[in-house]
């Protein structure tokens, strides 16, 4: 697909390392695998199986049934960036664009392959405009997870570990939240400094080309984004205390303290692993443990989050990817 051959082209010159798409998947496999089997023996399967014979099933359907929420919130995002470049495309289109975009991403790193599952349900919209829109859908949930994670490892550090919190770490938090407050509230003010380094970089025509959303995305747009983000940021946060409480009684406060930190961990430090399985269920397991909730608990509660959240929305996404596929080799014949 051209647009997926943009986005690789593109991310290929700015990284300057290709890496084989085979061999990046067996080494994430391998690094969710080993991180899973390493929590298991740590924590012990029998506590792991104890935890999930007592578990409530009410929490746990509500825990379910907020992936309702979740996705929705995504759709209502996504397709308020889509049709700032289409206004005409269709709700059917969009939605099966997001949900492509799960089963791409479910195989790279950081999700990075969800912008090229987008492109490829979105075939009618200028490729460089629906990556620019994924792109800044994306920087939103990464700014609101980052402003949140940094504030809540501070909370955090300071309730539970206070040995390993100094002065200087809270003026970072400060200037880190700033820094992406500014960004998410004034994007034209962070479109001028994008400007500024992109004349560097010419010879990067692809990237360049993301200009174009100086005439489209203004204030008002990005505090409408903003405010569904941190609506879809919340989702999640219930999810968490929902799936935590079906194995063992937890405060909300405790819950969305050591999810905050789960998040930021995740998505913006650790992005190597299948799906960020393993990664996931060790930072959740560090938090809740210090915090008082056992690790069983915490593990179950993750494990349940990977498969409501992604793994069932990618196997979707995948049904849907051949059927694009295949409704287009009719059009080519």
């Amino acid at each position: 697909m051209e647009g997926s051959k943009i986005v690789r082209r593109t991310l290929n010159k700015i990284r300057g390392v290709r890496v084989h798409p085979r061999l990046a998947v067996v080494l994430k496999v391998v690094v969710g695998v080993s991180l899973l089997t390493g929590l298991i023996l740590y924590i012990d399967v029998n506590a792991l199986l104890r935890s999930i014979a007592h578990a409530d099933i009410f929490f746990l359907t509500v825990g379910a049934m907020l992936v309702v929420a979740n996705v929705g919130m995504q759709f209502l995002r996504w397709r308020f960036l889509v049709t700032l470049i289409g206004p005409d495309t269709t709700d059917k289109e969009i939605f099966s664009s997001l949900l492509i975009g799960y089963s791409a991403g479910f195989f790279t790193p950081g999700q990075v392959g969800e912008h090229g599952g987008r492109l490829m349900a979105l075939s009618s919209l200028q490729a460089i405009q629906v990556l620019a829109m994924s792109i800044i859908d994306k920087m939103y949930v990464l700014a609101i997870t980052i402003i949140a994670g940094s504030i809540g490892a501070w909370l955090y550090f300071v309730l539970y570990l206070p040995q390993y919190w100094t002065p200087l770490l809270t003026a970072l938090v400060v200037a880190v939240v700033f820094s992406f407050l500014v960004v998410v509230l004034y994007p034209d003010l962070f479109k001028k400094v994008l400007r500024a380094v992109l004349h560097k970089l010419r010879k990067y025509r692809a990237v360049s080309a993301f200009l174009f959303v100086k005439d489209i995305f203004h204030r008002s747009q990005a505090r409408m984004l903003l405010l569904l983000t941190c609506i879809f940021y919340g989702v999640i946060v219930l999810q968490y205390y929902f799936f935590v409480l079906a194995f063992e009684p937890v405060t909300f406060g405790i819950s969305a303290l050591s999810t905050a930190n789960i998040l930021f961990i995740k998505s913006a430090i650790l992005p190597i692993s299948f799906g960020d399985l393993g990664i996931r269920e060790s930072t959740a397991v560090f938090f809740y443990s210090h915090a008082g909730i056992s690790a069983a608990s915490a593990f179950n509660a993750s494990l349940c989050v990977f498969f409501v959240n992604i793994f069932f929305p990618s196997l979707i996404g995948s049904i849907l990817i051949f059927r694009v596929k295949s409704a287009k080799e009719k059009l080519a014949s």
